[in-house]
């Protein structure tokens, strides 16, 4: 089934414009295990912006339904995302947004976003996203009205010279039904795993200060492996090796007439090594970053639609008013 919803229908209330008419005609449909080659290859081109995800995870978001395709006489675009994050009811999460070159800047990204809204389920009321502070990705979300709540410090990106910087995520929200102006904000005080695949505090940004101002970056502590963990893991190591250099059945060769087993060359030793520790945050510190969190998200809920605008307010319709074509 495909799916377009029409722009006329996305007239919103309040400060910001409505979604102009796209600039380029397509539709949007559910993604199928067919797309999974056309959304890796699009996400290895622009892996900067949006990261990357093993074949097997695109294989899994596209059989669990988070996964729509724009398409005109070809695919153009798509977007992944999921109307639960961190167990949460009521706060989505966007884990890519692409579009194909040639087809940006014509509303193709905001379209998606409002169809992907039209099919959270009702009590989703909240969507976000982390995106890179050094990328041009910010200002589509702050124009399709996204909110700037937080940060964290990133992964770690390769710049000229072989030299690797750590890079800022921002955590940028947004009430998505047209006209909810008390839904209250919400971000997570700790991430782990994700793309980052590594634990990070959350911060939030502080008022009178701008996404795109430096921060200070907090990185989680290595904590030395236990003599259990230790044990453990050169144990298994060593029994790999055992298993190995176990005597096995040599090969025999024949050669003028003459048979005769050809021994392999011994292998060296190989040296243990410790296990790296996993790096993992301060309790103290995560209890403090909950608080500031709490703080925080009371006044700035307090405040209700003191919080910025986006120039295209794209949000969810009304039941009674949202229209779906199905081909």
């Amino acid at each position: 089934m495909s799916e377009i919803i029409p722009s006329s229908l996305m007239t919103l209330p309040g400060q910001a414009m409505s979604l102009p008419e796209p600039r380029v005609d397509f539709t949007i449909r559910a993604g199928v295990p067919g797309d999974v080659p056309f959304i890796d290859a699009l996400q290895k081109k622009h892996g900067k912006q949006v990261g990357w995800m093993p074949t097997k995870q695109l294989e899994g978001k596209v059989a669990a339904g988070h996964v729509l395709i724009a398409e005109a006489t070809d695919r153009i675009g798509y977007v992944i995302g999921n109307d639960r994050y961190f167990k949460r009811d009521d706060c989505g999460i966007i884990y890519q947004m692409n579009v194909v070159p040639g087809n940006q800047r014509k509303l193709v990204g905001a379209t998606l976003l409002q169809a992907l809204f039209e099919r959270s389920a009702y009590g989703c009321k909240l969507y976000c996203c982390w995106c890179a502070q050094d990328i041009e990705a910010n200002r589509f979300w702050e124009a399709c009205g996204f909110v700037p709540l937080a940060f964290r410090s990133g992964g770690l990106a390769r710049r000229a010279g072989s030299e690797k910087k750590a890079r800022v995520h921002i955590f940028w929200q947004k009430r998505i039904r047209a006209g909810d102006v008390t839904t209250p904000w919400w971000y997570p005080t700790e991430t782990s795993g994700g793309s980052i695949r590594e634990n990070r505090v959350v911060l939030p940004i502080l008022p009178g200060t701008h996404w795109s101002d430096p921060v200070p970056q907090v990185f989680p502590k290595s904590k030395p492996a236990t003599e259990t963990e230790t044990r453990r893991i050169i144990g298994k190591r060593t029994a790999k090796v055992v298993a190995e250099d176990a005597p096995k059945k040599l090969p025999l060769k024949v050669m003028h007439g003459l048979r005769y087993e050809s021994p392999k060359a011994e292998r060296p030793a190989k040296k243990e090594k410790a296990p790296k520790p996993k790096a993992k945050n301060d309790p103290v510190l995560v209890a403090k970053a909950r608080e500031l969190r709490d703080r925080w998200l009371e006044q700035a809920n307090a405040q209700g639609t003191a919080l910025p605008i986006g120039k295209y307010d794209v949000a969810k319709a009304s039941p009674t008013n949202t229209a779906r074509i199905a081909a």
